[in-house]
């Protein structure tokens, strides 16, 4: 399995956390791949939302650079706008979010705006958009993270999307993040940490926390993933041809 391209294994281990029939808000780049995927093998019924106003789109010909490249609206059974989805978010009728971010922390803050101080940073990202939106109202949310020690840290420069707080129960929102996904393995959040709940195929448990800046346990239910489905995988090599360049 670890010849196939990085993107290509982060989007098959995400597209296990997605259950068919859900509604999906989803983020443009891995997270856009991930809930693709499911759909093409064993999520048909899964709707997509983007957050320009997209909904159950199939975006065949380019990757979507952005919620507002030309290839999103393909095959799209409705085009509205931001209010209309974000409204749909806000009365919580969104089962999942799939977000991805320049940094996270073991809480599931996501960071997409500065790197550095906020003030002076080495990097100014394009912040937000969306993210903070359905890190906040999504009935869940699973992160996607490429595995690289410098995106894992035990506390993010900047919090644009809130991961897991005791604030959240008194504002009335979801519990936020389940799930944290690299291509090497699965975080859950259930003890309120990211802790090591799976290694995916072709990668062992040090692979997995290699280079992770906090001390990351193992969940009680841990499991070795020894392969991907057959289906996931022949949808991934006929759908994601361009990710294997």
């Amino acid at each position: 399995m670890n010849d196939l391209p990085v993107a290509i294994r982060l989007a098959l281990a995400a597209a296990r956390e997605l259950v068919d029939g859900e509604v999906c808000f989803v983020g443009i780049g891995n997270p856009s791949d991930a809930a693709l995927l499911a759909k093409h093998s064993h999520a048909p019924e899964m709707t997509l939302i983007y957050e320009s106003g997209v909904v159950d789109s199939d975006p065949t010909s380019k990757p979507p650079l952005s919620t507002g490249s030309p290839s999103v609206s393909q095959g799209a059974k409705m085009i509205a706008d931001g209010l209309a989805v974000f409204s749909e978010l806000q009365a919580g009728r969104i089962d999942v979010g799939l977000l991805s971010a320049a940094q996270v922390d073991p809480r599931g803050n996501l960071n997409s705006t500065v790197i550095g101080p906020y003030h002076s940073p080495k990097i100014r990202m394009v912040g937000s958009g969306g993210a903070h939106d359905i890190a906040c109202l999504a009935n869940r949310l699973v992160i996607l993270m490429p595995h690289d020690p410098r995106r894992f840290l035990e506390k993010v420069d900047f919090i644009t999307s809130p991961g897991l707080s005791d604030r959240r129960s008194g504002l009335k929102l979801p519990p936020g993040p389940v799930s944290l996904i690299t291509e090497r393995a699965r975080f859950s959040f259930e003890s309120g940490t990211a802790a090591l709940s799976a290694t995916m195929p072709g990668y062992g448990e040090e692979d997995a926390v290699e280079g992770l800046s906090w001390e990351v346990k193992k969940t009680p239910d841990f499991k070795l993933i020894e392969k991907f489905g057959n289906k996931e995988l022949v949808a991934a090599r006929s759908r994601f041809k361009y990710l294997y360049n």
